[in-house]
């Protein structure tokens, strides 16, 4: 059973921001840090961070890193730390996806980094780099366990479930509303949920498949409202306050930038 659990936001955007950082997380269980997500500009986000943020974060602490999705708001940093370890892998970092996604993401990556010159002959594999690590439907993480499950989505997108066995916090990812998946969701302590703020009906399509909307979550009971933590939003959100936003969140929070949020 975990002794502490925290929750530190890196990013709380979504994928057409310019007033937050892309979402990405840093969970911190009895001081292990495990990253969800790694979006591009990770350089220019954690020095902002380490301006304002509550904690200091370098890109060293990258050594565990859990993915949900191959959307570039979510995975763009992948390609920035295997440059970063370009001449030091003795220690690669580890990348937590189901095989499928673990295949997506070096098909992703291996046209910019496959050819190097420190690999013997000149082409370098995914674990030369990183430490891919396949996740089954239950993963054991060691003192704690993740399920995942997929989302409404596209591409294929996954959302996780911490068993800490005292404690459980739900991950939504990337989805359109589903009912199903809060279902699965509502079993958690704490759950972490993407929230679509204003008009869904852009670029001529509806987000709404793809992107929940806080009209649809205000449907949901009280008692799964004050549970849960909103990310993944647009810049009109708020103004200058994040207790201050600028629709109706009804029992919601908002899960807030470079502010730690200690679940235990």
């Amino acid at each position: 059973m975990a002794k502490s659990i925290s929750i530190y936001p890196l990013g709380v955007g979504d994928a057409f921001t310019e007033k937050f950082w892309y979402s990405n997380m840093v969970f911190n269980v009895d001081g292990r840090e495990i990253f969800i997500d790694c979006p591009a500009y990770i350089p220019k986000m954690l020095a902002e961070n380490n301006r304002v943020g509550d904690q200091q974060v370098t890109i060293d602490k990258y050594k565990e890193i859990m993915i949900t999705h191959m959307h570039a708001d979510h995975v763009g940093g992948l390609e920035e730390l295997a440059y970063m370890q370009y001449f030091k892998t003795e220690n690669p970092s580890r990348i937590y996806a189901p095989t499928w996604l673990l295949q997506d993401i070096w098909t992703h990556l291996r046209t910019a980094i496959e050819e190097s010159p420190r690999a013997g002959n000149g082409i370098a594999s995914f674990d030369w780099y990183f430490e891919p690590v396949p996740m089954g439907k239950v993963h054991d993480f060691g003192g704690f366990t993740v399920e995942h499950r997929m989302t409404n989505h596209l591409p294929r997108t996954i959302a996780y479930m911490f068993d800490f066995g005292n404690f459980k916090l739900g991950y939504s990812s990337d989805t359109g509303f589903d009912p199903s998946l809060i279902e699965w969701l509502d079993q958690a302590d704490v759950v972490l949920h993407e929230c679509r703020f204003g008009p869904t009906d852009v670029l001529g399509g509806d987000l709404k498949l793809f992107h929940c909307s806080i009209e649809d979550l205000l449907t949901l009971p009280e008692s799964f409202q004050r549970k849960t933590h909103l990310y993944h939003y647009a810049d009109d959100t708020f103004d200058d306050d994040p207790l201050k936003p600028n629709y109706d969140i009804g029992k919601y929070r908002l899960l807030v930038q470079n502010k730690t949020l200690k679940l235990l």
